[in-house]
């Protein structure tokens, strides 16, 4: 009963963290997609990627710098892109 309550309390302290993606299409300013994904599940994905994906290991990215700013909390937009071509803005964030 003793670790069922500790685990409860354990649960209650950590923060729910989450990685989210929008795409807003700038004509309508609807967004055209709108993710919300537990950091968890990124973690796990950047992981994945690096060690299947042959693209991922050829991308400009400090993945472990990536991974340090979630593991150390930090929050908000990670990344903010506009494609005038495409009449498109990207917002990735942690929230």
């Amino acid at each position: 009963m003793a670790v069922v309550q500790q685990s409860e309390t354990q649960a209650s302290e950590v923060k729910a963290r989450y990685f989210r993606v929008r795409v807003v299409d700038a004509k309508g300013g609807r967004p055209a997609v709108n993710v919300r994904m537990p950091i968890q599940v990124v973690k796990w994905g950047m992981q994945m990627a690096q060690a299947f994906s042959p693209k991922i290991k050829d991308v400009d990215i400090d993945w472990s710098a990536v991974t340090a700013m979630i593991d150390s909390g930090a929050e908000g937009e990670l990344v903010h892109v506009e494609d005038e071509a495409e009449h498109k803005t990207v917002d990735v964030w942690i929230e």
